[in-house]
This record gives C-alpha cells, structure tokens and sequence, in this order.
C-alpha cells in the first residue's frame, strides 16, 4: 500500500499540510545539506554530537515521516530536544534565533498530519463509519 493510498480517507486539511510539509521538507533538507557541505573545520566531539542531532537526526526524520508520519515526526522532534539540550548544556544557554525549529517545522508539522488522521481514522471506525474523502 502505498502512502497516499493509505491516507486517501484523510481530511482535506490534513492533505493539504501533508504535502506542503513535505514541500517544506525537501527545502529543508536541501539547505541543511548545503550549510552542512559548505566547509569549515574538521568538528570537535561536542560540535559532533549536535551535528548528529542536528542536522542528521532532523533530516532523517523529516525523510522518515513520508512514509511513516509519527515517527519521523518523534525522531524530528527528539533530534531537535537532543540538540538543545546537548547546546544548553554545553553552551550555558539554548540556541538564540528561530532557526533551528524552523528547518526542523516539516517533521514537526508532518507529525501533527499523522497525529489528525489517526485520530480521524479511529473516530470513524468507532462510529462505523468511514470518514469521506476531502472533509
């Protein structure tokens, strides 16, 4: 089953946010693997351990939610705690800027997607109904 056959009963909303989350991602990706190719320093151990939890851990999420939404959207979200919390311990102080949430907001939004169609999924099989599409 394919994952557009798979959610073909999803509310016309969350259709919309799906692919726009997916456009974003892409954008994303693209960005933080041209930040992430561009040169510099060979990273200290610390600088590798937010690298692995930013930008490896958000773009395997964000690559991960196309086909499972929930748990590329955890690992998005748990890549992005790792990172703030490894930068505000290490740093003295979480990240300044919107930045950081910004690239990782496709995983985070494609979450949300999986979120509402399960839970529409469930509320039309617990009513014995199936949901119709584009509503």
């Amino acid at each position: 089953m394919t994952p557009d056959a798979r959610h073909a009963d999803d509310p016309r909303p969350v259709v919309v946010i799906r692919w726009l989350a997916r456009a974003a991602s892409l954008a994303s990706i693209g960005l933080l693997v041209a930040f992430a190719t561009s040169g510099g320093s060979w990273p200290t151990a610390l600088e590798w351990a937010l690298i692995a939890c930013f930008p490896v851990g958000t773009v395997a999420g964000m690559a991960l939610a196309w086909w499972k939404e929930i748990a590329g959207g955890l690992v998005t979200l748990a890549s992005l705690v790792a990172f703030y919390a490894i930068y505000a311990v290490a740093g003295g102080g979480p990240p300044t800027g919107p930045w950081f949430i910004a690239f990782a907001a496709p995983g985070l939004a494609l979450l949300g997607c999986g979120i509402a169609a399960r839970l529409t999924r469930r509320s039309a099989r617990a009513s014995g109904r199936r949901p119709r599409p584009g509503r």
